[in-house]
């Protein structure tokens, strides 16, 4: 009867896990079709070739090279449309579910814990969602990554070479994906450092040498494929959009507002709260994981899976911390912010989860309450904050198609080519979007050089910010229509 009632729970937790799986992936198929085109993903130009792309010569930080050589891939395949410009953000998707299935079993034996895990990692944030639907390169990154923390347990279980060379191959493509998670390979390349140091093993000083070729041979590897396309773009001045105020400034509390509480009211209580939670987090974990196993090596006692498992957790999340502060403070390199830094997220969650699911009883109570305090809160932020119409940071673009339907509709057929003015944000996207609905309505778009408004009326309208000064363009243009909650305004000429 016992083994009849695990057999029946096991399977009704699978089948929520799929269930939940598959509605978050229908979600963001969605969302690929009905979510305009945004600023940053019109970067696909078929002119660059796959060397031109590996090589980054233009300096071009939105050039996240392995999602460009997969976009450009469907790209020529299919069509330049959205869905296959997005098609591999929604394969990473598909693959990062599997992975953290994977993960959460290969971490816990408790299907409570697993569940929490799986959960947390693919309906924990509204932020990181986003972008397995989105042409750019973080979902991709994500996926990489979290296939490398995959493979490095399971090659802390069965100590085959192999997997760690598939952990390392995940770490160089998670980094060729988005440069920002250099420093996640930091954090790989750190554990494998400090794993012979800080824990006694069975295998003995020769197993460490093996372990220390792979990571010089990946290391040089990863240099090979990037060092070039980062001295582009450090040279172009790609890297100073990042933030210079301070790691708890620039990193935690951006990622905290973008990545979680954008959508819920009071944001600068929950702001200071939340930031402050992760951060103290840290370092205490750090101090309790860290410290058991060196009183273990001091001992000279094996470390038990547990301790082992949870000093690595919160070394490929502390590690990335240090290098990013130890960067700005010896090369003046700006802390990553938002986006750039989303790769935190899964590493907060696996330390975290992980952590709560090894106190032992009486306090194996509260750590379980917790869990679950933690899943109903992010789990209500994340359905309250997912939409089929826009983004959370490219949110000005939700009415860019509606726009050109409006002009349209109120010149439908007029034979000659429209002259269209737009603020300079929407230039990309206008772009895309005119050449692939309206090829034959419009005069070629040019944004880089938008003149003082009104003063040329050979433009047919004007789509502008609504606090931009248009007494000049009211001279010759009236108000057509208001868009985004009329931030921005359609000015049609007289």
């Amino acid at each position: 009867m016992s083994a009849t009632r695990k057999i029946s729970a096991s399977a009704l937790q699978l089948l929520f896990e799929v269930s939940l799986g598959l509605a978050l992936v229908v979600v963001n198929i969605v969302r690929i079709f009905r979510i305009p085109i945004t600023i940053d993903e019109t970067g696909y130009h078929r002119q660059y070739t796959y060397l031109d792309l590996v090589l980054e010569k233009e300096g071009h930080a939105n050039n996240h090279i392995f999602h460009s050589l997969l976009r450009k891939t469907f790209a020529e395949l299919f069509t330049d449309s959205l869905f296959f410009l997005r098609l591999d953000s929604l394969l990473a998707q598909i693959v990062f579910l599997v992975y953290s299935w994977l993960l959460s079993r290969l971490l816990f034996r408790n299907r409570w814990w697993q569940l929490c895990l799986f959960v947390l990692l693919n309906a924990g944030s509204p932020f990181l969602y986003e972008f397995w639907g989105l042409s750019r390169g973080y979902g991709l990154s994500l996926t990489c990554m979290l296939v490398s923390v995959y493979y490095l347990f399971r090659y802390q279980e069965d100590k085959k070479l192999r997997l760690l060379c598939y952990s390392f191959i995940g770490g160089i493509l998670a980094v060729y994906s988005n440069f920002s998670l250099l420093n996640f390979y930091v954090g790989l390349a750190g554990v494998v450092v400090v794993t012979p140091l800080l824990f006694k093993r069975v295998e003995g000083i020769g197993l460490a040498r093996k372990e220390y070729a792979v990571l010089f041979a990946a290391t040089a590897t990863l240099a090979l494929l990037i060092t070039g396309p980062l001295i582009h773009i450090y040279h172009f001045g790609e890297l100073s959009f990042m933030g210079n105020t301070g790691f708890m400034e620039d990193t935690v509390q951006s990622l905290a507002f973008n990545g979680i509480l954008q959508r819920v009211p009071d944001r600068h209580l929950a702001l200071k709260v939340t930031s402050y939670f992760v951060v103290i987090y840290g370092v205490i974990a750090s101090l309790c994981w860290v410290g058991k196993s060196l009183r273990l090596r001091i001992k000279k006692e094996v470390a038990p899976g547990e301790t082992m498992r949870g000093t690595l957790l919160v070394l490929l999340l502390v590690i990335p911390a240090i290098a990013i502060i130890a960067q700005h403070a010896f090369f003046k390199i700006n802390y990553v912010t938002d986006r750039a830094a989303l790769f935190f997220i899964p590493l907060v969650l696996l330390s975290l989860v992980y952590t709560l699911s090894s106190f032992r009883k009486p306090w194996a109570y509260v750590s379980g309450v917790g869990g679950i305090a933690l899943v109903a809160w992010l789990t209500y932020i994340f359905w309250s904050a997912i939409n089929v119409s826009h983004t959370l940071l490219w949110w000005f673009n939700v009415d860019d198609m509606h726009v050109l339907r409006r002009i349209e509709k109120e010149t439908a057929g007029n034979p000659r080519k429209l002259k269209l003015c737009v603020f300079w944000a929407f230039g990309p996207s206008f772009y895309y979007d005119i050449h692939h609905y309206y090829p034959d309505k419009y005069e070629v778009l040019n944004w880089d050089r938008m003149p003082v408004l009104g003063s040329d009326t050979t433009y047919d309208y004007y789509y502008v910010v609504n606090s931009d000064n248009a007494d000049t363009l009211k001279l010759h243009y009236h108000l057509d229509s208001g868009f985004v909650g009329n931030s921005f305004l359609l000015y049609r000429k007289n």
